[in-house]
C-alpha cells in the first residue's frame, strides 16, 4: 500500500511537464528552495523505490540524486537574465610528488555549492572518502581548489570529486587515475600552491615519458616573465619552486609543453 501511494505521488510530480516548449526543469524543495535542471542535459528521470530517491541521469552520463521526501514539486520554466547557475567544473587534474598525491580543479560557475567529498579508489576497490573541500556558494567568476592526499602507498589509485549542492543534490567528476612509486600514467601540470602567494609557490608536474619539458611564466599580456623548466627530463613527477618576490602583485599564467600536452594554470601574486 505504500508502494502504491508513494508512485500516485511520484507521477504526480512528473506528469505533463510541457518539455518541448520550456528551457529548465524547475525542482521546487520543501524549505522553499529552488534548483533549475537545463531540459537540454536531461536524459531520463527516474523513481527508485528501495532509497526513495529520484534519479536524474544527465546526458553527460552523470546522475543526480534527490531525495523524494525533500521535493514539493516539479514544473518547467523558461530562465531569463538572473537565472542561478549551475556548478560548472572546468577541469580536474591529479600529479604524483613520490607517495604525494596532489589533486586541483576549477569551477567556472557555482550555484549553491556545499562543497566537494574527494573520493579514492585502491586498485579498483569500493570508492572511500577521505576529505572534504567547502564550495563557494553561489558565484559566475572562476573558483581554483587543491587537496593533497600524502603519503601513499605503492599501488595505482583512482580519485573522483562529489560535488555536493547545499539542497543535498550531488553528481561526481570524471575519474583520474595515478600510479604510485612508478611511471605516471599521464602529462600533468596541478595548480600551484599555494596561490595566492609571496613570494613563492610550489609547482608540480609529471610526464609518463621521457622528452623535452618545457615550463614558463607570463603575465597577462603574455610577456615571458619566468622560464622554470627548458631540459629533457626522464618519465617520472617532478616539484618546481616559482619565486615571484621581483614581480608587482598580479595575475600569471603558468603553461607547461611536452610532446603534444599543453597545460595553462593561473597563479596569482598577493603582496
Amino acid at each position: 500500500m505504500k508502494r502504491f501511494f508513494t508512485s500516485i505521488i511520484a507521477t504526480s510530480l512528473f506528469y505533463s511537464l510541457p518539455l518541448y516548449s520550456q528551457n529548465y526543469l524547475n525542482i521546487r524543495y520543501t524549505n522553499g528552495s529552488d534548483k533549475n535542471v537545463p531540459f537540454a542535459s536531461l536524459q531520463k528521470i527516474t523513481f527508485d523505490e528501495s532509497s526513495g530517491n529520484v534519479n536524474i541521469r544527465l546526458t553527460d552520463g552523470t546522475t543526480q540524486a534527490v531525495a523524494f521526501k525533500t521535493m514539493e514539486k516539479l514544473t518547467s520554466a523558461n530562465a531569463g537574465a538572473g537565472t542561478p547557475l549551475p556548478v560548472e567544473l572546468a577541469g580536474f587534474t591529479a600529479t604524483v610528488n613520490h607517495n604525494d598525491v596532489a589533486l586541483s580543479w576549477t569551477t567556472a560557475t557555482e550555484m549553491n555549492n556545499y562543497g566537494f567529498d574527494i573520493e579514492r579508489s585502491a586498485q579498483s576497490a569500493a570508492w572511500v572518502k577521505i576529505g572534504f573541500v567547502a564550495g563557494s556558494g553561489t558565484t559566475n567568476a572562476p573558483k581554483e581548489y587543491v587537496f593533497a592526499d600524502k603519503d601513499i602507498p605503492q599501488g595505482t589509485y583512482s580519485y573522483r570529486l562529489k560535488q555536493i549542492d547545499r539542497d543535498g543534490m550531488f553528481h561526481y567528476s570524471q575519474v583520474v587515475d595515478v600510479n604510485i612509486n612508478g611511471v605516471p600514467l599521464k602529462f600533468g601540470l596541478a595548480q600551484n600552491f599555494p596561490n595566492p602567494f609571496n613570494p613563492s609557490t610550489k609547482i608540480s608536474y609529471q610526464i609518463p615519458v621521457d622528452g623535452f619539458v618545457s615550463i614558463k611564466v607570463y603575465d597577462v599580456i603574455g610577456r615571458e616573465v619566468a622560464s622554470l623548466v627548458n631540459e629533457h627530463k626522464k618519465a617520472g613527477s617532478y616539484d618546481v619552486t616559482f619565486d615571484g618576490s621581483r614581480l608587482s602583485s598580479g595575475v600569471y599564467l603558468c603553461k607547461m609543453s611536452a610532446a603534444a600536452y599543453s597545460r595553462i594554470t593561473k597563479m596569482i601574486i598577493a603582496k
